[in-house]
């Protein structure tokens, strides 16, 4: 019985870092995938999502969608550049593995 009360930690503490790694992987990945998988693959971490306190789901559901927005205008326009955007989640990215450390 024991074990299975130990075994959700032990996966989170090899999957947060994971997802953290598979992020960094997408933002650093050449050429850059297009804004609205981007914004899917961010959206599918949602484990790592829970792990964080809410102001980080509230900042992160505000950058994504400005991200998909930028994905319906072509990437780029006037009002949202997808490669600002990806320059934000990266810092968002840092901040989130800081509180989860």
């Amino acid at each position: 019985m024991e074990g299975d009360l130990n075994a959700p930690a032990i996966d989170r503490a090899t999957s947060l870092p994971t997802a953290i790694g598979r992020l960094q992987s997408l933002l650093t990945r050449v050429p850059a995938p297009p804004a609205a998988e981007l914004a899917r693959a961010w959206r599918a971490e949602r484990e790592l999502l829970a792990a964080l306190p809410p102001r980080y789901g509230q900042v992160l559901e505000a950058l994504l969608s400005r991200m998909e927005s930028a994905a319906m205008f072509g990437e780029e326009s006037c009002s949202f550049s997808a490669a600002d955007l990806r320059g934000e989640l990266s810092v968002w990215l840092t901040k989130a593995e800081r509180a989860l450390g």
